[in-house]
């Protein structure tokens, strides 16, 4: 399988001895570096701080690291007549490793300056004009070149737009939502896989979505499911991965039983075809209203509505206002000789 590199990845030729590796740099810091030697499966296994204007070796690789603004020490200057001299032999087969080593050194330097600017560089920027607040907006840098702005509600959707309107970007900029996702992918589902049963895309993580699919009623396998993620991949040009996970439908309707219990609200359960409703009704007074509508709000936004649904039906207590109820039997006392006894609602 061919891994998929970073767009900002540099390729540095070497005879041999090459080894992956990542810098990453401190947009606090300038001159805080972090270096990470990769495995071959492009995992980190071992990392490292890198030092500006000093020789850095990764596997048989010497390079030297400086900002646009600075210049290179003497000691990188000097590289590497700074060692022992040699038999002139020696030292004219060493020539060519010289000229090598500074063609690599020039190069890096290059990429060093290129990978400063690279998306990620410009969505620190933006990032900073909104504030650096993570609990509101994430900035992602897209494959499209553009980045995007998750934010998480409309007034923080309209608040960014604003900041982006003022601001002086480099690369273009779009403000996304989490419901205004999950409108644009409900549509593009409804075009492309129209019999799907689903629930929701879950975007706790705007790089990482995971779209939640009914285990019973969604008949895909593995390959389909594959397909369907790569799929999703092409509209969402900001996420890294989007993963398909199924989902027992009785795991759905137990989550929503459960939390009408915990809020000790009246209800009754109606299955039919493709669904589940719940229907919450009675007399509710404002507190239970308020939970009621909490509790289908939070629901919705985790699971959305497309199995489990909820209807609030309310009926007027025509007792109110009229009399008062004594005991725990629930009589209520109409006029002097007139006693009602109500059946729960």
């Amino acid at each position: 399988m061919i891994t998929e590199l970073p767009p900002d990845t540099l390729f540095i030729p070497l005879e041999r001895g090459g080894m992956n590796f990542e810098l990453r740099f401190d947009n606090s810091d300038s001159a805080a570096i972090s270096l990470r030697e990769l495995s071959a499966e492009g995992n980190a296994s071992k990392e490292h701080s890198a030092s500006l204007n000093q020789v850095l070796q990764i596997g048989e690789l010497n390079f030297a690291l400086r900002l646009e603004n600075q210049t290179w020490h003497s000691e990188i200057l000097a590289y590497p007549n700074s060692t022992p001299k040699i038999a002139s032999s020696t030292r004219r087969r060493y020539i060519p490793a010289v000229v090598a080593l500074a063609l690599i050194t020039g190069a890096v330097v290059i990429a060093l300056f290129w990978l400063w600017r690279t998306p990620q560089k410009q969505a620190n920027e933006l990032g900073l004009l909104l504030g650096n607040d993570n609990q509101r907006f994430q900035v992602l840098p897209g494959r499209n070149k553009t980045l995007y702005v998750a934010a998480s509600n409309e007034r923080d959707v309209s608040w960014a737009q604003q900041v982006i309107a003022r601001g002086e970007n480099k690369e273009p900029a779009q403000v996304i939502s989490i419901e205004r996702e999950n409108a644009r992918m409900t549509r593009w589902l409804a075009d492309n896989y129209p019999d799907l049963a689903y629930y929701r895309l879950q975007m706790d993580n705007p790089r990482l979505p995971q779209l939640w699919i009914s285990r019973q009623r969604a008949a895909l396998n593995d390959v389909d499911r594959q397909r369907l993620s790569q799929r999703l991949l092409s509209q969402f040009p900001y996420a890294d991965q989007i993963s398909v996970i199924a989902i027992d439908d009785a795991t759905v309707i137990r989550q929503a039983e459960t939390e009408l219990k915990r809020q000790a609200l009246p209800y009754t359960r109606q299955d039919h075809a493709g669904g589940v409703t719940f229907v919450v009704q009675g007399a509710l007074d404002d507190g239970e209203l308020l939970r009621a509508r909490q509790l289908v709000e939070e629901y919705y936004r985790q699971w959305g509505g497309r199995y489990v649904q909820f209807a609030i039906e309310l009926k007027d207590d025509w007792l109110k206002g009229r009399s008062y109820q004594y005991g725990e039997q629930g009589y209520i006392k109409m006029s002097p000789a007139h006693w009602y006894f109500p059946k729960p609602l």
